[in-house]
């Protein structure tokens, strides 16, 4: 990176710092820890979306908030690796690639029948349904490079996908609390059903260590998927008689490298090349690193722009999210029912 481009991302990066400073120093508050145990993260977010609501952003900021948004994520998120072993991820073994897999099946069988009852056209089901079945806004993106939509489109299906995948973030651990869920059904149903990486993150980091784990793992491999449903709406295109668009270089571009650093670490993780204690120092940076990638989610959030999404892709998205949250609250419950204690 050249120094004007760091000069230009500083702003942004020195803001998101800020305010994941505030969250962590928040969060250790007595009252918070004892009565309302939301977390750094959490309120990374929501100190995130409350700057931007009430303050003036300028655009010398924007850079830096779409860099911790962007790479300080994927970086946190691959460092999510040095919480994990190999032992944690055979807990989650064939039953959380078949959960996936259904998962990502039916959500996609789900929005070919919204396409037909809605009357939805024929791209905007395709936008959501990928959006809400792999990793949010980013998948939403990564689809339209396939499918060349609409910009409105694209815009709707993004503040859809980010406007129920927030809900979800904030609903879950109240149900989980509520309802007793226990802790490895509940990360299943967090890590397969919440859209966004961030907001996996942000509804079980606080819940349980292991809640995370599950839900990470089971998170990164739905982000995996990508790659094939890239190469699906393709096959769809042709199927209907449409100009194949993409090619492999933009599927190689799309492919979500982060997962292959996530990997890597857990393997130096499992293989203890290094130390305990150097280890549990990385995993306090990788904490404040997604706290600043969180903040940076929450200076993305423009609530006039999701509010002001169309009522068709509003309602193709809270279809595609009811199916999504029950479909995979009962796969997680009949794959990992057996297991133990509630949260």
């Amino acid at each position: 990176m050249n120094p004007m481009a760091i000069k230009s991302i500083l702003p942004g990066l020195i803001l998101c710092g800020i305010l994941a400073f505030s969250a962590q120093a928040l969060s250790n508050l007595p009252i918070l820890k004892g009565h309302f145990p939301v977390g750094a993260v959490m309120l990374a977010i929501l100190l995130g979306t409350a700057t931007r609501q009430f303050i003036p952003i300028g655009t010398s900021m924007e850079p830096g908030i779409r860099f911790a948004f962007k790479r300080v994520l994927r970086l946190g998120v691959a460092g999510l690796g040095f919480s994990l072993t190999f032992h944690d991820i055979e807990a989650v073994g064939f039953r959380g690639l078949l959960l996936d897999t259904a998962l990502i099946t039916g959500t996609y069988f789900f929005a070919l029948a919204l396409r037909r009852w809605m009357d939805l056209g024929k791209d905007l089901p395709w936008l959501i349904a990928t959006g809400t079945a792999i990793c949010g806004a980013s998948a939403v993106v990564a689809a339209n490079s396939v499918l060349k939509a609409k910009d409105e489109e694209v815009a709707f299906s993004v503040a859809t996908v980010t406007l129920f995948g927030t809900f979800s973030m904030f609903l879950f651990p109240l149900i989980a609390h509520l309802g007793g869920i226990p802790v490895p059904i509940y990360g299943a149903w967090a890590g397969s059903s919440i859209h966004e990486v961030a907001q996996v993150i942000g509804a079980t980091m606080n819940v349980s260590p292991k809640a995370l784990d599950f839900a990470t793992i089971l998170k990164l491999t739905r982000v995996a998927f990508l790659l094939p449903v890239l190469i699906f709406l393709e096959i769809l295109l042709l199927k209907e008689g449409q100009k194949l668009i993409s090619n492999k270089t933009s599927r190689a571009e799309h492919f979500p490298w982060f997962v292959v650093g996530f990997a890597a670490l857990v393997i130096v993780n499992s293989v203890h090349l290094i130390s305990p204690a150097l280890t549990v120092q990385l995993q306090h940076v990788d904490t404040w690193l997604l706290a600043l990638s969180m903040a940076a989610l929450g200076l993305e959030t423009h609530l006039g722009r999701v509010l002001s999404v169309g009522r068709s892709a509003m309602l193709a998205g809270f279809w595609l999210w009811i199916f999504v949250s029950l479909w995979g609250l009962a796969l997680s419950v009949v794959l990992f029912g057996h297991s133990f204690q509630g949260i």
